[in-house]
C-alpha cells in the first residue's frame, strides 16, 4: 500500500491538546490512518515548547506522547534553503516557522495539514490540506 506523506502543521497539535470533546481531532485521525505517512518539522518541537502551558508537567508529558507517535524531519540545510527562498519570494512574506514547515512538506514530497491555509498562500510547489 502506497501512504501519503502529510506534514502536520503545529495548529493542528494544538488544536488536539486542546480538544475536550469526545470526538477525535484532526491529528489522531491523521495519525492512526494506516493510508498517511504522518510527520512533524522540527520546528514544530519549538513551537510547541514556546507556549506557557508546556511548562506544566502534565502537558510536557502529552507533547513528548505525540512527538513520539511521529516521524519528525529535522531542518536540513536544503530546508533552511528552500524556507529563505520562500520568504524571499513570496508575498505577503510567509513567517519564519511557517516557511520552514512548508519547505518541510515540500521537500519531503508531502501535503501539508494545517487550520490556517492563509498563512501559506502562494508558497509554489506546496499541496495543503
Amino acid at each position: 500500500m502506497v501512504k501519503s506523506r502529510v506534514v502536520i502543521d503545529t495548529n493542528i497539535i494544538i488544536d488536539h491538546l486542546r480538544l475536550i470533546r469526545e470526538e477525535k481531532s484532526l491529528f489522531e485521525i491523521c495519525v492512526e490512518d494506516p493510508k498517511i505517512d504522518p510527520l512533524i518539522s522540527t520546528t514544530t518541537i519549538q513551537e510547541l515548547f514556546v507556549g506557557q502551558s508546556s511548562l506544566k508537567e502534565e502537558q510536557e508529558i502529552k507533547i513528548r506522547k505525540i512527538l513520539d507517535s511521529v516521524r519528525i524531519a529535522d531542518i536540513t540545510a536544503g530546508i533552511a534553503q528552500l524556507a529563505g527562498q520562500i520568504m524571499r519570494d513570496t508575498k505577503p512574506q510567509v513567517q519564519f516557522s511557517d516557511a520552514q514547515i512548508a519547505a518541510t512538506a515540500i521537500l519531503n514530497k508531502a501535503s501539508l495539514l494545517t487550520l490556517n491555509k492563509k498563512d501559506f498562500k502562494g508558497i509554489k510547489g506546496l499541496k495543503l490540506i
